[in-house]
């Protein structure tokens, strides 16, 4: 496996990928275009094969503010529970987390005990509860954060 920066060229991967690890709450195709053409959205992904097999996407926001905001992380059903995730997150802390970025955060749904796992992992705190923040199937948010 090999983990490498992806652009644009590779949406259609990307979305598949999304609809397969989140089949009820994937991203729209004017989602992702919008994010891709930003300078600020960085897209990593394992890649097996040159298939995609896991991938954190973020955004950067130091510069203009001071954090990096984890927008997705997923891993394909058939790698799970391999540490790929611990793995991606790690890396992107490692690769941006310096210079002017004083915290990372994200989100997962409150009933996804593996991501809320990872988070602590990798050293994240439970920052708060979001009520209602998940719309396909509705559901709160535990939203996290990493202080540099």
């Amino acid at each position: 496996m090999t983990l490498r920066e992806l652009n644009i060229t590779w949406m259609k991967e990307m979305m598949e990928f999304d609809q397969l690890c989140f089949p009820t709450d994937f991203w729209e195709e004017r989602d992702w275009r919008s994010l891709l053409e930003d300078e600020r959205a960085i897209y990593y992904a394992l890649l097996d094969s040159e298939k995609i097999v896991g991938q954190i996407f973020v955004y950067n926001w130091s510069g203009e503010k001071d954090y990096v905001k984890i927008m997705s992380l997923a891993i394909h059903p058939d790698k799970r529970k391999q540490g790929l995730a611990h793995q991606l997150l790690n890396y992107v802390t490692k690769e941006i987390g310096q210079g002017e970025v004083k915290y990372f955060c994200g989100e997962t749904r409150a009933s996804n005990k593996a991501m809320q796992k990872v988070f602590e992992d990798c050293g994240y705190e439970l920052d708060g509860i979001e009520k209602g923040y998940y719309i396909h199937p509705g559901e709160n948010a535990y939203k996290y954060i990493l202080r540099l």
